[in-house]
């Protein structure tokens, strides 16, 4: 289920779909780097979060499918990584998002991130 996730994240967030994610989701398995957001039993969102290196963890991808979006769900699952990560021994939680989405910006925020810097990627090919 998570690698099937991932490739619809990544489908939505335009990034490139050629890339099987089945090797880097068995690799954050087996460090521990996915959290499952449940309700009544049932998987409804995750948040990956990576283990601190340096004093510094990141969040991402962070995903719940499309009818089960609005209630909550990613922002419990971002949470509970966030939680993770400080845990760990990060000093410093990094989470990288898409300026265009208000809905998950306005989340992130909420829980306490706080904008720092804005990037671009251009693809030429």
């Amino acid at each position: 289920m998570a690698t099937e996730w991932v490739r619809a994240f990544q489908a939505e967030a335009h990034v490139d779909v050629r890339a099987d994610p089945a090797p880097v989701v068995s690799a954050r398995v087996n460090r521990d780097e996915l959290v499952w957001w449940e309700d009544d039993g049932r998987p409804v969102a995750f948040a990956c979060v990576s283990t601190p290196i340096s004093g510094m963890s990141r969040i991402g991808p962070v995903y719940t499918p499309p009818p089960l979006r609005g209630r909550g769900y990613a922002g419990a699952a971002t949470h509970a990584a966030t939680r993770k990560a400080l845990d760990e021994g990060a000093d410093e939680v990094l989470l990288i998002t898409d300026l265009s989405n208000p809905v998950s910006n306005s989340l992130y925020q909420r829980l306490g991130y706080r904008p720092v810097g804005d990037y671009v990627t251009i693809d030429f090919g």
